[in-house]
Protein backbone atom coordinates (compact mmCIF):
# COMPACT_ATOMS: atom_id res chain seq x y z
CA UNK A 1 0.00 0.00 0.00
CA UNK A 2 3.04 2.74 0.61
CA UNK A 3 4.11 1.76 -2.90
CA UNK A 4 1.08 2.66 -4.59
CA UNK A 5 0.25 5.70 -2.39
CA UNK A 6 3.50 6.61 -2.95
CA UNK A 7 3.30 6.59 -6.83
CA UNK A 8 -0.49 7.94 -6.59
CA UNK A 9 1.13 10.62 -4.60
CA UNK A 10 3.98 11.31 -7.46
CA UNK A 11 1.41 11.44 -10.67
CA UNK A 12 -0.43 13.74 -8.17
CA UNK A 13 2.30 15.82 -7.95
CA UNK A 14 3.01 16.21 -11.37
CA UNK A 15 -0.15 16.91 -12.46
CA UNK A 16 -0.61 19.82 -9.62
CA UNK A 17 2.80 20.94 -11.56
CA UNK A 18 0.63 21.25 -14.58
CA UNK A 19 -2.34 23.04 -13.26
CA UNK A 20 -0.61 25.40 -11.51
CA UNK A 21 1.35 27.14 -14.26
CA UNK A 22 -2.75 27.65 -15.60
CA UNK A 23 -3.79 28.97 -12.17
CA UNK A 24 -1.00 31.45 -12.39
CA UNK A 25 -0.74 32.19 -15.90
CA UNK A 26 -4.93 32.63 -15.80
CA UNK A 27 -4.77 34.70 -12.01
CA UNK A 28 -2.00 37.25 -13.52
CA UNK A 29 -3.96 37.55 -16.89
CA UNK A 30 -7.21 38.31 -14.88
CA UNK A 31 -4.76 40.96 -12.91
CA UNK A 32 -3.74 42.35 -15.89
CA UNK A 33 -6.64 42.87 -17.98
CA UNK A 34 -8.87 43.45 -15.04
CA UNK A 35 -7.31 46.36 -14.38
CA UNK A 36 -6.42 47.32 -18.15
CA UNK A 37 -9.58 46.15 -19.56
CA UNK A 38 -11.51 48.20 -17.34
CA UNK A 39 -9.52 51.44 -18.24
CA UNK A 40 -9.88 50.88 -21.94
CA UNK A 41 -13.17 50.84 -21.49
CA UNK A 42 -13.52 53.87 -19.40
CA UNK A 43 -11.91 55.64 -22.21
CA UNK A 44 -12.97 54.71 -25.18
CA UNK A 45 -16.93 55.57 -23.31
CA UNK A 46 -14.95 59.25 -22.72
CA UNK A 47 -14.07 59.31 -26.46
CA UNK A 48 -17.23 58.69 -27.86
CA UNK A 49 -18.79 61.32 -26.70
CA UNK A 50 -20.95 59.83 -23.93
CA UNK A 51 -20.48 60.87 -20.55
CA UNK A 52 -20.63 58.41 -17.47
CA UNK A 53 -22.58 59.14 -15.00
CA UNK A 54 -21.58 58.37 -11.14
CA UNK A 55 -23.21 55.25 -11.22
CA UNK A 56 -21.75 53.80 -14.27
CA UNK A 57 -18.10 54.75 -13.11
CA UNK A 58 -18.68 53.08 -9.95
CA UNK A 59 -20.29 49.94 -11.60
CA UNK A 60 -16.93 49.55 -14.06
CA UNK A 61 -14.50 50.71 -10.81
CA UNK A 62 -16.14 47.57 -8.42
CA UNK A 63 -16.20 45.21 -11.41
CA UNK A 64 -12.29 46.20 -11.42
CA UNK A 65 -11.82 44.94 -7.69
CA UNK A 66 -13.40 41.90 -8.35
CA UNK A 67 -11.50 40.74 -11.29
CA UNK A 68 -8.06 41.66 -9.89
CA UNK A 69 -9.06 39.73 -6.65
CA UNK A 70 -10.08 36.81 -8.34
CA UNK A 71 -6.90 36.85 -10.47
CA UNK A 72 -4.60 36.99 -7.02
CA UNK A 73 -6.70 34.32 -5.80
CA UNK A 74 -5.98 32.16 -8.60
CA UNK A 75 -2.24 33.22 -8.30
CA UNK A 76 -2.21 32.43 -4.33
CA UNK A 77 -3.57 28.39 -5.38
CA UNK A 78 -0.86 28.57 -8.20
CA UNK A 79 1.42 29.17 -5.25
CA UNK A 80 -0.10 26.65 -3.54
CA UNK A 81 -0.16 23.80 -5.89
CA UNK A 82 3.64 24.54 -7.06
CA UNK A 83 4.77 24.05 -2.86
CA UNK A 84 2.42 21.13 -2.84
CA UNK A 85 4.55 19.29 -5.39
CA UNK A 86 7.57 19.09 -3.51
CA UNK A 87 6.12 18.22 -0.48
CA UNK A 88 3.97 15.49 -2.21
CA UNK A 89 7.45 13.72 -4.02
CA UNK A 90 9.13 14.56 -0.53
CA UNK A 91 6.46 12.40 0.79
CA UNK A 92 6.49 9.74 -1.79
CA UNK A 93 10.08 9.43 -0.85
CA UNK A 94 9.52 8.82 2.64
CA UNK A 95 6.85 6.22 1.96
CA UNK A 96 9.41 4.29 0.07
CA UNK A 97 11.96 4.50 2.46
CA UNK A 98 8.88 3.96 5.35
CA UNK A 99 10.46 6.54 7.18
CA UNK A 100 8.86 10.09 8.59
CA UNK A 101 5.06 9.21 9.20
CA UNK A 102 4.08 12.76 10.39
CA UNK A 103 5.47 13.82 7.17
CA UNK A 104 3.76 11.95 5.05
CA UNK A 105 0.52 12.88 6.83
CA UNK A 106 0.73 16.46 6.41
CA UNK A 107 1.58 15.34 2.86
CA UNK A 108 -1.79 13.29 2.38
CA UNK A 109 -3.43 16.28 4.02
CA UNK A 110 -2.02 18.99 1.56
CA UNK A 111 -3.23 16.80 -1.55
CA UNK A 112 -6.49 16.00 -0.02
CA UNK A 113 -6.54 19.84 1.04
CA UNK A 114 -5.58 20.91 -2.88
CA UNK A 115 -7.90 18.74 -4.75
CA UNK A 116 -10.70 19.94 -2.12
CA UNK A 117 -9.38 23.63 -3.01
CA UNK A 118 -9.30 23.28 -6.90
CA UNK A 119 -12.71 21.41 -6.68
CA UNK A 120 -14.37 24.26 -5.12
CA UNK A 121 -12.55 26.81 -7.69
CA UNK A 122 -13.73 25.15 -10.79
CA UNK A 123 -15.64 21.69 -10.90
CA UNK A 124 -14.71 17.96 -9.01
CA UNK A 125 -13.15 16.05 -11.78
CA UNK A 126 -12.13 12.52 -12.51
CA UNK A 127 -8.67 13.65 -11.85
CA UNK A 128 -9.32 15.33 -8.43
CA UNK A 129 -9.90 11.70 -7.42
CA UNK A 130 -6.47 10.95 -7.98
CA UNK A 131 -5.19 13.30 -5.44
CA UNK A 132 -7.97 12.95 -2.67
CA UNK A 133 -7.60 8.96 -3.19
CA UNK A 134 -3.40 9.16 -2.56
CA UNK A 135 -3.35 11.91 -0.05
CA UNK A 136 -6.47 8.88 1.95
CA UNK A 137 -4.16 6.10 0.77
CA UNK A 138 -1.00 7.69 2.54
CA UNK A 139 -2.27 8.76 5.51
CA UNK A 140 -3.59 5.31 6.13
CA UNK A 141 0.02 4.00 5.43
CA UNK A 142 1.37 6.44 7.73
CA UNK A 143 -0.97 5.63 10.27
CA UNK A 144 0.00 1.69 9.87
CA UNK A 145 3.85 2.50 10.20
CA UNK A 146 5.90 0.76 12.35
CA UNK A 147 9.77 1.58 13.63
CA UNK A 148 12.11 0.10 11.01
CA UNK A 149 13.11 0.10 7.71
CA UNK A 150 10.78 -1.14 4.74
CA UNK A 151 10.96 -4.85 4.23
CA UNK A 152 13.11 -6.33 1.45
CA UNK A 153 11.75 -7.16 -1.56
CA UNK A 154 10.98 -10.76 -1.84
CA UNK A 155 13.11 -12.98 -4.68
CA UNK A 156 10.51 -15.32 -6.37
CA UNK A 157 13.84 -17.70 -7.49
Amino acid sequence: MRTAAGVILIIAAVLNLLVSFGYLAGGGAASALGSEGMTEMMNVAQQSGSQMTAEQKEAIEKAQDEVAGSGIGLMAFGVFLLVSVGILIAGAVFLFKNTKPQFIMIAGAMAIAAEVIGSLMTTFGVMNILGLVGGIMAIIAAKGMGGGSAPEPVDAE
